[in-house]
């Protein structure tokens, strides 16, 4: 029985130098040691994948709505690297001092970004089921539909028309549209994980916050997806631990395989019969090779 969590200990908001809000909740052990968990596209700061193994492993978890998300005002037009200065305002508020960073999905890049940009803030890297920079992997645009690879294709000539049309291709996440998420199969491994009535509950209330402002971070999330990093991975100097389960509908060994061979300080684990969620199961273990 796994303990994912969207009541958190701690829910509140800073306010950042340019006047936008940032919104982050605390879990775990509020005395313990911090890590940080930045969630996937789309989401929000109301997820913690096992509550219990937190707190047991004495880490007081922090997790943050990116702006558009939940609570976090938008910053219209953001990029990779613009999320890492918001961070760095962020730890600085709260005082943080390095710790771990965990990218879920499309968390991943960020977290990664973060290591590149704010590397004395920053001891360790998790990515958990995490994609690569599409413009470094071949036919990586294959997996978008084609209204989301119309998208991307505009956004690489006309970034302004590329943003209004990931604008318009994810305005049904926008009030009650996140529900149709749950309306399909995950894959036959992630519906092992949301047969919980706790864990799909929780999974209910973290995409729910995500469209508390509509589609505004999912659209901007999506644009940062499909466009160049702004950096090179192999430039990061933390350890890195990669993860993927080997049954995830939504991130290909290829992404994997990328970011475990170009990060020079990568170390892959992979899980077999596991899907997009396996972190809700491995959560512990994965706390534990971060620390």
């Amino acid at each position: 029985m796994t303990k994912a969590s969207a009541s958190p200990l701690v829910d509140r908001t800073i306010r950042l130098h340019d006047g936008r809000q940032m919104a982050y909740c605390e879990w775990g052990d509020l005395r313990g040691s911090p890590a940080v968990l930045l969630h996937g596209m789309p989401g929000s700061r109301l997820f913690c994948p096992d509550d219990e193994a937190t707190e047991a492993a004495g880490v007081r978890l922090l997790t943050i709505d990116r702006p558009g998300y939940g609570l976090s005002d938008p910053r219209p037009g953001r990029t990779l690297l613009d999320w890492a200065n918001d961070y760095l305002e962020f730890a600085g508020q709260l005082d943080l001092p390095p710790c771990p960073v965990v990218g879920w999905s499309s968390g991943g890049p960020y977290a990664l970004a973060l290591g590149f940009r704010a590397p004395d803030h920053v001891s360790t890297i998790g990515q958990a089921a995490g994609s690569g920079p599409i413009d470094k992997m071949t036919g990586a645009l294959d997996a978008y539909s084609p209204n989301g690879r119309a998208a991307a294709e505009l956004l690489a000539r006309d970034r302004a028309a590329g943003i209004a049309a990931f604008n318009k291709h994810l305005a049904w996440y926008a009030g009650d549209g996140w529900e149709t998420m749950f309306a399909e199969s995950w894959g036959e491994a992630d519906d092992r994980v949301l047969a919980e009535p706790e864990t799909l509950e929780a999974m209910k209330r973290w995409l729910r916050e995500g469209a508390r402002q509509g589609s505004a971070g999912y659209a901007a999330d999506a644009t940062v997806d499909a466009e160049p990093w702004g950096f090179s991975v192999a430039d990061i100097r933390q350890p890195v631990h990669v993860w993927w389960g080997e049954a995830d509908p939504n991130v290909s060994r290829a992404h994997t395989d990328y970011l475990a061979e170009s990060i020079p300080r990568a170390t892959l684990v992979t899980y077999p019969g596991e899907g997009h969620l396996f972190p809700i199961s491995h959560w512990g273990e994965m706390l534990a090779a971060l620390l």
